[in-house]
């Protein structure tokens, strides 16, 4: 391995506290997790992409994007379908190795088993558990194949620490995976990705780094001074000039910038189908009177003359049009002038406040600008307060923390990661949590992130959700086949280990009522024996509701009802009602 990526793997290793792992299981993690970072721009446990164990066919990481979100159980495809109405799914799938060579032989077994295996059922050699449940959500997902848009993309990244110089040998095999995925008829399209040492660095560094693109935009009237806002630009944007910024290096759409506009692509519905005919219809010059533009927050923004560099950016109204010029990119000529409004500001407030107005103006739901409000803001402060060994990150926005080399990556604690962390211990809600988070939110939505609440509670959810991830990313023995069921463990430690009952969400005493928990967490090894203590709970539990230990068990509401009922038991406490 080269010195560079040696460093990178280390620096990896350390931020996502893999320490414990021997170097071969660190590089799958580091090669799955640059990988998949580049087709998706949210925060992710490598935990839950990386498959690891014997019988997984070669295929060491996969990641499954289904309208826009990375899912890890079959039952978000139904959520995600009801919610949408329309399915879009990208499989990524990748095999990591030290060497520096490319073997022929594994890169086509690798295909092959995709294609024999993963996808067209036609063997049946023995799989891992972890690779069975991928195979069960994409099953699940071709059954509703009515729903598609289009059919699914395949991605797979052969992944080494050599150099790629288009060998002609590798290239054929690379070419013949592809075309026998393709006859398969099962996929919009196939791509088959050789990476390289130096390939593998850059999908490293652009995870650590925010966006950046230097355009031309000479048709722009200054706006007048606003307070908060440094410098406000209306203008028309030459298509070539604007494609710039939803495009990277690969030619695909960087979905990262459209993080912060809260509606994804709607597909052809029929204002985008009408926008396309424009484009098609050889009215290009009549765009910029038809549309109604695109709004840019940059948080960072250079000038010189008509040059500007624009870094750390949001396209957080204009979605739809930057999706249907980037579709039909080919046809674009500077004929066509993009109506484009670019807020340079890097006060949080009023970047949120401009997301929100500029999302309003079309029907949003609620739970869409969930980030946007006092709670979240407060409770992302009341995590910043937390002492150095409890320091956790609250992300509010997607990718905040990504250029902070001093966040160790498995501290950050997401919005959708807090809701399940959060309705699992204090709501009861753990048989639901491992949900599609929009379906969550509406079962729980009435008792979370309300404005009279507390933050400690939340806090202290999170905290013991960062600790036992920590034990699964280091395949602690005692806890490693209860990976299903992690979101039971904080009930479990909840109900076992509270010394009082839990006075409500609203009361000052809860600061009181959560210390002792957070006492525990802090320190790694009281918060392992006491998972340990969960891990013999949970199984017992689902004994006595006469459950297997097996993934669909974890879904079921009895096993939460009997883990509280035990846990309480031996406790000492009385079994306590739902928290509200």
């Amino acid at each position: 391995m080269d010195p560079i990526t040696k460093a990178l793997l280390s620096e990896f290793v350390k931020q996502n506290e893999l320490d414990g792992l021997a170097e071969d299981k660190q590089f799958e993690h580091f090669a799955t997790f640059s990988v998949i970072a580049s087709r998706y721009g949210e925060e992710f446990a490598t935990s839950d992409v990386v498959l690891g164990g014997n019988a997984d066919l070669g295929i060491d990481g996969c990641g499954i994007i289904l309208n826009g979100r990375l899912i890890d159980d079959e039952q978000e495809v139904d959520d995600i379908q009801k919610l949408n109405g329309y399915l879009e799914a990208e499989f990524i799938f990748v095999q990591a190795k030290r060497s520096a060579n490319f073997d022929g032989a594994a890169m086509m077994a690798l295909g092959q088993h995709l294609k024999d295996a993963v996808f067209t059922h036609q063997t049946t050699p023995p799989i891992s558990p972890e690779l069975s449940k991928r195979i069960k959500i994409i099953d699940e997902i071709y059954k509703r194949a009515a729903n598609f848009r289009k059919n699914p993309e395949c991605r797979i990244y052969y992944v080494t620490t050599g150099i790629w110089n288009d060998d002609a040998y590798l290239g054929t095999i690379i070419k013949k995976q592809i075309s026998d995925l393709a006859t398969t008829n099962m996929f919009a399209d196939v791509r088959y990705n050789p990476v390289g040492a130096q390939a593998l660095q850059q999908f490293y560094r652009n995870t650590k780094y925010t966006i950046s693109r230097q355009i031309t935009f000479d048709r722009t009237v200054v706006l007048p001074a606003i307070n908060k806002v440094k410098a406000a630009y209306l203008g028309a944007l030459p298509a070539s000039e604007f494609v710039k910024l939803i495009i990277g290096d690969d030619d695909n759409i960087v979905k990262s910038v459209f993080i912060d506009n809260v509606r994804d692509f709607q597909g052809e519905n029929p204002v985008n189908a009408d926008m396309s005919a424009t484009l098609t219809g050889g009215l290009l010059d009549q765009f910029v009177l038809r549309n109604n533009g695109v709004t840019i927050v940059a948080r960072d923004l250079s000038i010189t003359g008509p040059i500007f560099t624009v870094r750390d950016y949001q396209i957080v109204n204009g979605c739809q049009t930057s999706h249907v010029l980037y579709a039909n990119r080919a046809t674009l000529t500077d004929k066509l002038y993009v109506p484009v409004k670019l807020i340079y500001t890097d006060d949080e407030e009023i970047a949120q406040e401009v997301i929100k107005s500029t999302n309003r103006q079309t029907p949003i739901d609620e739970k869409d600008l969930l980030a946007l409000t006092k709670f979240q803001r407060d409770l992302e402060i009341y995590y910043s307060g937390m002492p150095d060994d409890r320091r956790l990150y609250y992300e509010r926005r997607s990718k905040q923390y990504a250029s902070r080399a001093d966040v160790e990556r498995t501290r950050i604690i997401p919005i959708g990661v807090q809701l399940k962390a959060f309705a699992s211990m204090f709501l009861d809600a753990a048989h639901q949590a491992g949900r599609y988070q929009a379906t969550l939110l509406k079962q729980v939505g009435d008792r979370v992130f309300k404005a009279s609440h507390r933050p400690e509670a939340y806090y202290t959810a999170a905290l013991a959700f960062y600790r036992f991830e920590g034990l699964l990313r280091r395949g602690h023995a005692d806890t490693a086949d209860l990976r299903a069921f992690k979101f039971h463990f904080l009930p479990a430690f909840r109900h076992r280990f509270e010394i009082n009952e839990f006075p409500g969400f609203e009361n000052k005493k809860i600061s009181d009522w959560c210390e002792p928990l957070n006492a525990q967490l802090a320190d790694a090894e009281r918060s392992r024996e006491a998972f340990e203590i969960c891990a013999d709970l949970i199984r017992r539990a689902a004994v006595g509701r006469g459950l297997q230990i097996v993934r669909d068990a974890a879904k079921v509401q009895t096993l939460t009802e009997g883990i509280r009922a035990l846990a309480a038991k031996e406790n000492g406490l009385k079994t306590p009602a739902v928290a509200t």
